[in-house]
């Protein structure tokens, strides 16, 4: 992937975790993750989690968003990216509209030869304050 390209699936990437219009979040889906992908979640206090296909991890991604964006009013943001061999490390934070930074975390992704993911492994850090 060249510069601009990597910027822009980082990009899709997380207005896929965070738009709040469906047809706009499936259609970012599309474009990152592979047909086959999973999503894994293990966070201490939650159970393990691990959606298989696009359509499970689309209604997670819809829980989440409903949740956090739409209930909660947080607004997520890259804060790093960087990538090694088909493997990309998404660093981002949450935070209310009065820019308090409530969750930390990255995301461990895996990618095709088509460069579309194939597994995403998410770590959260919820700040206590």
């Amino acid at each position: 992937m060249t510069k601009s390209e990597l910027e822009q699936f980082v990009k899709n990437y997380i207005q896929a975790w965070s738009t709040t219009d469906a047809g706009k979040r499936k259609q970012l889906m599309e474009k990152v993750y592979s047909a086959s992908a999973t999503f894994y979640a293990n966070e201490p206090g939650d159970d393990t989690v691990m959606h298989h296909g696009m359509d499970r991890i689309y209604e997670n991604i819809t829980k989440v968003n409903q949740r956090l964006t739409i209930e909660n009013g947080l607004v997520t943001e890259c804060t790093h990216y960087c990538e090694n061999h088909n493997t990309l490390r998404v660093s981002w934070h949450m935070k209310t509209h009065d820019t308090t930074v409530v969750i930390t975390g990255m995301n461990f992704l895996q990618l095709n030869d088509s460069m579309k993911i194939e597994g995403d492994y998410i770590f959260i850090n919820q700040n206590s304050e």
